[in-house]
């Protein structure tokens, strides 16, 4: 049956749309004990029936004044409001274009007929959009991706334990990006043609691979990619493995920087997400962190640094170098030029262009002699190229044609991933109600606790180092549980008290 696009505008705010009455009442009556309240929580489901499914529907996160991010949701053709429905969240490539994309629509029906019936059926599917100010590893791109999945549970039954997330290029750069730093909403990640180290490089911020033990991952890639070759990556996957990351690493050898291997590996992977669910209440947890916006995993939190400290021994940094053998120019074309040739948008500082004296506005309309008539023929010139060549371009610059030449930068070597900042780490583990932990270089951190996880009417112990630094019992705190499942609409991960442990 053929799909229909329904586009509806919706703007985030923080009403609840359905059952806003009757949850209010629930939250504010004195007579309805904390532990009533837990369980009514972690059950509640107040999600109407929808009148239209297998459908895309199209909405908004109004992320400020000035910036407003579409992204468009698949209702499944059997979802039934009554059940939890598990959710896709797919990341496009080419994030870093100044504008979003302009038929978005068409796009999303064309990735959608890639998964199985059973996937369209009976699983949402969620296509954020992204462009320069909502980039998929920056806290603005982050925080956008988070809130319409806050969105959608907020409006459908979406079952919080199956949350997979995938992507092509950009898209899949960015689900290692999640995973190494910030994974708790998600029970599994599917990068494609992806590289781990963007969003580090990208940010300029560390990542730790290490951290890859706590979720899922099955990551692709292909051997004649321009972009992100499987040489190259097989060898940050190695070191992942070495670091402990549960990690599945397949490669499609004869196939370029393309999702060709679609119709035969995507049923894989859906049956891998099926095999997938996530796990908050894992008895153990490894999370390493030198940024406050990345100090959590599930229920352990690193709340303060001691970088003075000298690092264990068990706390390694996982890195290697990298030859560097991208050509590449160092401008962003106009996608809205419709002329023959190349149009500038702009040129980044200190690359080839910038040394050839490209201007923004300039058209690019010959390499080395050959012409170009558009970025595709342009592309496909640069890869007779290696580092170290010289090159020209003749472009038109105000009506007038001016040849320019440069030189691509000899071969170089570069740390795949930054690590500019001194970070702490954790090992914790619990079993019955008794949490052992080791830190390094780590001052002051947090427990979160759920009733699933310990038994509330005997008092839990917390051992840090080897000394015992908590003993007590712990009861429920109302507002605390309250605040988290307002603030997430998590029915599974809702913590019901937060430990502060200063070391």
């Amino acid at each position: 049956m053929k799909k229909v696009i329904i586009f509806v505008f919706v703007f985030l705010v923080s009403s609840w749309l359905m059952g806003t009455d009757s949850l209010n009442d629930i939250i504010n009556d004195s007579s309805i004990s904390n532990d009533s309240l837990f369980v009514l929580l972690t059950h509640w489901n107040k999600h109407l029936p929808e009148d239209s499914t297998g459908v895309f529907l199209q909405k908004v996160n109004v992320i400020n004044d000035t910036l407003i991010a579409p992204y468009f949701i698949h209702i499944p053709q059997n979802y039934d409001h009554t059940k939890p429905a598990r959710l896709l969240v797919y990341l496009h490539g080419g994030v870093g274009r100044k504008d979003f994309i302009d038929d978005f629509s068409e796009y999303v029906p064309q990735i959608t007929a890639l998964f199985p019936n059973e996937v369209t059926n009976n699983w949402f599917i969620l296509f954020p959009q992204g462009n320069q100010y909502t980039m998929w590893w920056d806290l603005v791109g982050m925080e956008n991706i988070k809130t319409q999945i806050r969105n959608l549970k907020e409006n459908y039954n979406i079952d919080d334990n199956r949350i997979y997330m995938t992507g092509f290029s950009d898209g899949g750069s960015a689900s290692f990006h999640f995973a190494l730093t910030d994974p708790n909403m998600f029970a599994a990640f599917y990068p494609l043609n992806g590289f781990i180290a963007v969003g580090s490089r990208m940010t300029q911020n560390p990542v730790y691979i290490a951290n890859l033990q706590n979720r899922h991952l099955r990551a692709i890639n292909t051997d004649d990619d321009g972009l992100y070759p499987s040489a190259d990556m097989r060898l940050l996957m190695e070191l992942s493995l070495q670091a402990g990351a549960d990690l599945f690493y397949k490669e499609y050898w004869g196939i370029g920087h393309d999702f060709a291997y679609a119709e035969e590996d995507v049923p894989i992977m859906v049956e891998d997400m099926k095999n997938q669910a996530r796990d908050i209440f894992g008895s153990d947890i490894y999370w390493e962190s030198s940024n406050p916006e990345f100090n959590r995993c599930d229920w352990l939190e690193i709340t303060k640094l001691d970088t003075l400290e000298t690092p264990k021994e068990w706390q390694k940094e996982y890195n290697i170098k990298l030859e560097n053998k991208r050509i590449q120019f160092g401008f962003y074309h106009d996608d809205t030029f419709e002329g023959k040739g190349v149009k500038v948008r702009d040129v980044i500082e200190a690359s080839t262009a910038d040394s050839m004296d490209l201007k923004k506005d300039d058209i690019v309309i010959k390499m080395d002699g050959k012409d170009v008539e558009n970025i595709e023929k342009l592309s496909e010139l640069k890869t007779f190229k290696k580092r170290g060549d010289t090159v020209s371009l003749t472009v038109l610059r105000e009506d007038k044609k001016v040849k320019l030449t440069g030189q691509f930068p000899e071969v170089e070597f570069y740390d795949a991933f930054i690590m500019n900042k001194p970070s702490g780490a954790v090992k914790a583990k619990y079993w019955g109600n008794h949490f052992e932990i080791e830190t390094s270089r780590v001052e002051e951190l947090a427990l979160y606790i759920n009733p699933y996880m310990v038994n509330l009417k005997n008092p839990v112990s917390v051992t840090v180092n080897g000394d015992e630094v908590f003993n007590d019992h712990i009861e429920i705190d109302r507002e605390f549980m309250v605040e988290n499942f307002l603030k997430n609409f998590d029915r599974k991960a809702l913590w019901v008290k937060r430990i502060v442990l200063k070391l």
